[in-house]
């Protein structure tokens, strides 16, 4: 490109200074014809003795001289990415920062560690005493369950402190004593007691024998079930229809006390 442009140049200045010489020796010829002139010519300046067409051609030899795109010079753009070498040693963070960034990072990470400490102590701490509320509760619920419950069924005292710690055996004594109805009212109480006080059976003060069956019937399991059920026909055999039980039948409701109500059964 710059040598096509320079080629150019080179022709036009060529030919402005071919022109310029033909144009001296044509102007030779025209001085050697007219000597008498030629002194006249000679006193005169420069500037105006030169030709009009020599002035033109050297001003249109300096305008192609003067012209930019002759000139042999261009300017180009150039289109760069901006992770260059030059951004990027700009984009270098220096010492003091990297610095208090590891600084920021260390206090965080230890402050993480008491965040985490902290939140185990509070989370066991809110256990123990869910825990402890919750052991409170259901004692709670205990005590109003027995205070709430009835003390006396048809006239029945089913308090536990007014029964003997072994309902069994005192009512066996009782039994070979030949008092048989006291003995079958304690054991009949006994069993009331321990349906209302230990399996939270809902026994209201009016219950009959037969309510206090159903209402036991889904609390208790089968042998206890089955135990109450023949303490109560053998209570109203002996109470409502005289009847008179023997011995052997005492010793087994008397000695199946314990097992079925006491030890034997879950509430």
């Amino acid at each position: 490109m710059r040598s096509r442009r320079a080629e150019l140049l080179r022709a036009l200045a060529l030919a402005a200074c071919l022109g310029g010489a033909a144009l001296a020796h044509a102007q030779d010829d025209d001085d050697a014809a007219a000597a008498p002139q030629a002194a006249a010519r000679a006193s005169a300046p420069a500037s105006q003795s030169s030709d009009p067409r020599a002035l033109r051609v050297e001003a249109a030899v300096s305008q192609l001289q003067n012209d930019p795109l002759l000139s042999g010079k261009h300017t180009e753009h150039r289109l760069r990415w901006k992770d260059d070498s030059r951004h990027k040693d700009e984009r270098v963070p220096d010492s003091r920062t990297l610095a208090w960034l590891r600084a920021l990072a260390a206090r965080i990470n230890d402050m993480s560690r008491f965040l985490l400490w902290g939140v185990v102590l509070v989370a066991v701490s809110l256990l123990l005493v869910s825990v402890r509320h919750v052991v409170q509760l259901r004692a709670f619920r205990r005590r109003a369950a027995a205070e709430a419950a009835v003390s006396h069924v048809r006239d029945l005292d089913v308090r536990p402190e007014s029964l003997p710690d072994d309902v069994g055996a005192a009512a066996w004594a009782l039994w070979q004593a030949g008092q048989v109805p006291a003995a079958l009212s304690l054991l009949y109480r006994g069993a009331l007691s321990r349906m209302i006080h230990r399996f939270q059976v809902p026994i209201t003060a009016s219950a009959t024998e037969s309510e206090c069956l159903a209402l036991a019937s889904g609390r208790l399991e089968t042998t206890a079930l089955r135990y109450v059920t023949q303490v109560v026909r053998a209570w109203e055999a002996n109470t409502y229809g005289g009847r008179s039980l023997s011995l052997a039948m005492g010793e087994t409701l008397c000695n199946g006390f314990g097992p079925r109500l006491d030890a034997g059964a879950q509430p």
